[in-house]
């Protein structure tokens, strides 16, 4: 076993026993059953924390089969919205937690470091994939790995699908004047202002919940032939989770020869994420249309794209095109492939309550 990770596990066995202890034992842990609302905001914070603390245990007691989520934690615990929980969390750990405006799902990670159960699932995962490749880095910056694959998990394979994979070598000087070599591995974003909202409210936030990672971004405003454009680039670069896409799901490293890797439920997660990616969406005459515009060496992909949707792909000069549905099409596509895209998901949403086609804003 890798040392680092021994250590981490033993740091956080006692810190788990001790609030087992303080909380009056696994019996008391089962007894209790914790429901909080917003009002617990203004409770001592030592009281807070006890119930927070309390409820997460008791979660993990009644659901061992299901990941520890922002989401799941907060139905559990009988409250309404993901940033009511991170209000009651910062206010029990106002000197630990990130500021404002953190993404929640960074927010869990501290109710789990407090509660003594942030292993980061490495063992368990391997057991099940011996395949992952786990570095010391990312023991030592708290990496968690997913045990489970589910809906959520599936779409961001759908978005990573759709990015470029790169390996190769780069040489840096240190502090004390030595070169290095170092070999990189990751996966290479590339993203427009119109996606930032998808950014924010979608992308980050899962890779900081479901791997406790914050990806790489860089934004940066040009200028072109008078006119402003914006060039959002980065990478997701840590060897488990680019193991974790690789090898454990299955993401070819190439893009002409990358398919569509699940069946059932999960299938349909991930074709959700390349809508996310994918999709472009406009309207005529007042009604939305989407259409995804893939890259030419997707082609394979899109050829699945093709007899799955039951809709004829297109080839430009530039890209391959499939028509995903208008107006009440889209409703219904969006039911069955769960997208999270603002950018698409919401001027659907105000057509289909109001009638009115509108671009989700920007500013």
């Amino acid at each position: 076993m890798i040392i680092e990770y021994q250590m981490k596990e033993r740091e956080m066995l006692e810190k788990a026993l001790s609030r087992l202890r303080e909380l009056g034992g696994i019996k008391a842990v089962l007894g209790e059953r914790i429901i909080l609302s917003r009002r617990d905001e203004r409770l001592p914070p030592e009281e807070l924390t006890r119930r927070l603390i309390l409820g997460i245990y008791r979660y993990i007691a009644s659901n061992p089969d299901e990941d520890l989520t922002m989401g799941r934690l907060t139905r559990f615990l009988g409250l309404g919205d993901n940033r009511e929980l991170a209000r009651l969390i910062r206010a029990a750990f106002p000197d630990r937690v990130p500021p404002p405006p953190r993404i929640p799902g960074s927010v869990t990670n501290t109710l789990r470091r407090e509660a003594g159960v942030d292993n980061s699932y490495v063992e368990e995962v391997i057991g099940k994939n011996p395949e992952l490749k786990v570095g010391c880095l990312d023991i030592t910056s708290e990496i968690r790995i997913p045990p489970r694959i589910d809906g959520e998990v599936a779409r961001s394979a759908g978005w990573i699908s759709t990015m470029p994979y790169i390996q190769g070598y780069y040489r840096h000087v240190t502090k004390n004047g030595l070169e290095k070599v170092k070999k990189v591995r990751c996966y290479r974003l590339s993203f427009k202002r119109r996606d930032l909202p998808f950014l924010e409210l979608e992308f980050i936030p899962f890779f900081e919940e479901y791997f406790n990672y914050t990806p790489f971004v860089k934004t940066r405003i040009k200028e072109r032939y008078g006119r402003e454009f914006w060039d959002i680039s980065g990478h997701i670069s840590h060897t488990s989770i680019v193991s974790f896409y690789r090898d454990v799901l299955g993401i070819h490293d190439e893009r002409e020869e990358r398919t569509i890797p699940f069946d059932g439920e999960l299938r349909r997660y991930f074709i959700a994420g390349l809508i996310d990616m994918w999709g472009s969406i406009s309207s005529s005459k007042g009604v939305p249309i989407i259409i995804l515009c893939i890259p030419l060496e997707f082609k394979r992909i899109a050829e699945e794209l093709e007899r799955e949707l039951g809709h004829k792909l297109m080839t430009y000069p530039r890209n391959l095109s499939i028509y995903l549905g208008k107006g009440w099409e889209l409703v219904e596509a969006f039911e069955k492939y769960p997208i999270s895209n603002p950018r698409l998901l919401y001027p659907i949403l105000w057509w289909k309550e109001t009638g009115e086609f509108r671009e989700y804003p920007l500013d």
